[in-house]
């Protein structure tokens, strides 16, 4: 016997229908509502998608940043140990920015003024409802300011080592062992795994907390910092300091241009080793000097501090320091492992020596940064034996100048290059 049934196509259809009705029949759902507080809604872009990415951001958050132990980090986990400090995020291209800072009132001396209008007429091409006239930086226009500041000064730097963001792997995965290959580390930012990290604050406080809890130190002086197991590198501080002040907003932008910049110089080919102080506090110097030489930045080791002092035309200082016995020789600067070997008068030689080498033209500074930075075994290990050595045997190949010779050479420019007075 057999017994007729109905299709399934039959049955699907009319089961479709009649949930169809049944929700038809219910009270449409209200869409649930924004909890986003309002001091996180930006202006500019109202958290719009389309608008964030036309300005170049992934996002505001939440995001990674950082590790504690074996536990990644997240943002919203500093968030709530600050409970009471709003601290903005976004993420660039290359950068994970939290920023809590106050509105900052722009001075009327033409050359801030100049700056900022300038600054902001950039911002404004991307970023609707700037005003470039503005008098009063918003917490949101300087964090937008800032990441436009760091994502400037990291494409400034990839074409001053004279790479693109395709010349490094993706990821440890696409990493090509082979005969022939060039190393260029384990990830997209310059040879990192991650994305470089900013973290400022204004009170030292929150500072302090955040230093303790997530960096395991405690300070109050600008900190840079290797997150190892993600490959992540951090600059934080805060600006409201008796010993290094940055509020003004330029001082701001010349203490960030300084540690990026080590920290993008440290990154390249993946940050294996340190390179001789002097290249790292000099090419620091050099980025910083190019925003402005009335804020400089000094590193120090724990326990002492930087030589510093408020001399702002550095050119002229060098310039005057040939021949003076204040003047360290460059063979013993050479060997210098030690950031307490600094004395004031040779933080301005080092960042000249920096300004020289870059000024002999990119195949020269480019074919010595790759001969120091990023040395590896046949086997693709670490390799900072005798690195003093190869920086020197760095110097006669990329600039045909031993370390012997390269302060007279150095000096001859010095001449020809800075004002006297």
């Amino acid at each position: 016997m057999t017994t007729a049934r109905r299709p399934f196509a039959a049955v699907a259809l009319a089961t479709l229908a009649a949930l169809a009705a049944v929700a038809a029949a219910l009270p449409a759902q209200a869409p649930k509502p924004d909890k986003t507080p309002k001091w996180r809604i930006d202006p500019y872009t109202k958290n719009d998608p389309a608008a964030m990415a036309k300005a170049g951001y992934v996002g505001y958050g939440p995001f990674e940043f950082g590790h504690l132990a074996d536990k990644k980090v997240q943002s919203t986990d500093i968030d709530n140990r600050l409970e009471f400090t709003k601290i903005l995020w976004a993420e660039t291209r290359h950068f994970r920015i939290g920023l809590n800072l106050p509105e900052w009132t722009v001075p009327l001396d033409p050359e801030t003024r100049g700056k900022i209008r300038g600054e902001l007429e950039e911002l404004q091409k991307v970023l609707p409802g700037v005003n470039p006239k503005t008098r009063t930086l918003d917490p949101w226009l300087r964090l937008h300011l800032t990441a436009m500041r760091m994502e400037k000064l990291y494409a400034e730097t990839s074409a001053l080592f004279g790479v693109k963001d395709e010349d490094f792997p993706a990821d440890p995965s696409k990493v090509i062992r082979q005969p022939g290959a060039r190393y260029m580390g384990y990830g997209p930012y310059l040879g990192m795994k991650d994305k470089y990290l900013v973290f400022v604050v204004e009170k030292a406080g929150p500072f302090q907390e955040y230093m303790k809890t997530y960096v395991l130190r405690d300070s109050t002086l600008p900190q840079r910092w290797h997150f190892k197991d993600v490959g992540a590198l951090l600059i934080c501080f805060c600006t409201e300091s008796d010993r290094f002040p940055l509020k003004h907003d330029t001082a701001m932008h010349c203490a960030l241009n300084f540690n990026v910049g080590i920290n993008l110089l440290d990154g390249f080919r993946f940050y294996a080793y340190d390179l001789p102080v002097w290249i790292r506090e000099g090419f620091g110097h050099w980025n910083s000097r190019r925003v402005s030489g009335d804020w400089s930045s000094f590193d120090s080791n724990e326990g002492s501090v930087a030589d510093m002092r408020v001399v702002s035309k550095w050119n002229v200082h060098c310039r005057n320091l040939l021949g003076s016995p204040k003047l360290t020789a460059f063979p013993e600067v050479v060997a210098w492992r030690d950031f307490g070997n600094i004395k004031f008068d040779d933080h301005v030689a080092v960042w000249s020596r920096i300004d020289w080498m870059i000024a002999q033209g990119p195949e020269k500074w480019q074919k010595f940064l790759f001969a120091v930075k990023g040395r590896v075994t046949e086997e693709w290990q670490p390799d900072q034996s005798a690195l003093v050595g190869a920086t020197r045997d760095a110097l006669q190949a990329a600039s045909g100048v031993s370390v012997l010779d390269f302060d007279r050479k150095w000096a001859e420019w010095v001449k020809a290059t800075y004002p006297a007075q």
